[in-house]
């Protein structure tokens, strides 16, 4: 009897313990899951975007509870977030005297496994950290250079890489033999100032909509130059292509509006991308204006994160409108 009331006090510890901390809102740098218990091996439930905001409601040792419209689930407090507030700054990072894993020390951690393995490796003291080294081809082509670790050879092991597969790992590989590092996951084809302009949408992306930046390249994995007249994407080789006048905004003469403009175009074609992969169709003429009309919607949604002037969202509502004003249906 008496062990029965002990576990019970044990329990209404625990609960109030993970109840009682104070709510606050967190955003993810990669790729998480979230699960239905505080464990490694608990059931995956949903798995959160990078750049996602999140609800932490509580928190049981080394897990984080996270309210998410309206179900409690838990992810793991080691992997790499910011707290929202006035300033974002880094939060998940140990003091010293708190790390137990490599993924701290000296590599970029991802997955369950790569967690599980980087705390058995810092258990037998395998994990010393590598100084740090610029790689000269390790350059984008805007002559921003990239820091990577000694003897790096992946543009996946620089810190803001966001590499969640065996694709994006091989991918990364290969931008850093052609000095690609700024966007890893995306082989940018084109003429350096093609090049250097698609860098910099997707800098604005990552820079001012992480989660529209993480939906971009997650779905786009190809973005290529070509010849005036050939503009649009193969959602099965998940690859865009578009021309010069359409990426540089009409002879160059607005660079800032250009960049806005590409930016949002990425976001159009990665939601091109994601419906096919759910698998809506694109057979009759109907149903391509239909995606067309929702990947638009969809591309003033983020631009309504990253262009607060608004300069195309009026110019898009237009083409929306003019698909409904023909007596088109949804």
């Amino acid at each position: 009897m008496k062990a029965k009331i002990f576990a019970a006090l044990v329990a209404a510890f625990l609960l109030c313990a993970v109840a009682s901390a104070q709510d606050y809102h967190i955003r993810i740098t990669h790729n998480s899951n979230l699960r239905a218990g505080y464990s490694l091996q608990s059931e995956i439930v949903e798995s959160a975007p990078a750049g996602s905001v999140l609800n932490v409601v509580g928190q049981f040792n080394r897990w984080l509870k996270i309210n998410r419209l309206g179900r409690d689930l838990w992810m793991a407090d080691w992997i790499a977030y910011a707290r929202v507030g006035s300033a974002e700054s880094p939060a998940s990072q140990p003091q010293p005297s708190q790390i137990d894993n490599c993924c701290f020390v000296d590599r970029q951690c991802i997955s369950d496994a790569d967690w599980v393995g980087g705390y058995w490796a810092f258990q037998s003291k395998q994990c010393p950290a590598p100084p740090a080294l610029t790689i000269s081809h390790a350059q984008t082509t805007t002559g921003s250079a990239i820091s990577l670790p000694a003897g790096a050879d992946n543009c996946c092991q620089a810190s803001h890489a966001v590499c969640s597969s065996n694709e994006d790992w091989i991918r990364g590989y290969l931008a850093f033999q052609v000095g690609q590092c700024k966007h890893p996951s995306v082989v940018i084809d084109g003429s350096p100032r093609f090049v250097a302009r698609v860098e910099a949408a997707l800098d604005m992306l990552r820079d001012g909509a992480p989660a529209w930046y993480a939906y971009t390249v997650n779905e786009l994995k190809h973005i290529r130059e070509t010849n005036e007249g050939i503009l649009g994407v193969d959602t099965s080789l998940r690859s865009f292509a578009l021309p010069p006048s359409h990426t540089y905004l009409w002879n160059d003469a607005d660079v800032e509006s250009a960049i806005v403009w590409l930016a949002g175009v990425l976001v159009h074609e990665a939601c091109h991308v994601y419906r096919d992969k759910a698998g809506y169709p694109y057979g009759t003429e109907l149903e391509r204006f239909r995606e067309e009309v929702i990947c638009q919607a969809v591309q003033i949604e983020a631009l309504e994160v990253f262009d607060p002037q608004k300069r195309f969202s009026t110019y898009l509502q237009g083409l929306i409108s003019d698909f409904f004003g023909r007596g088109h249906q949804l």
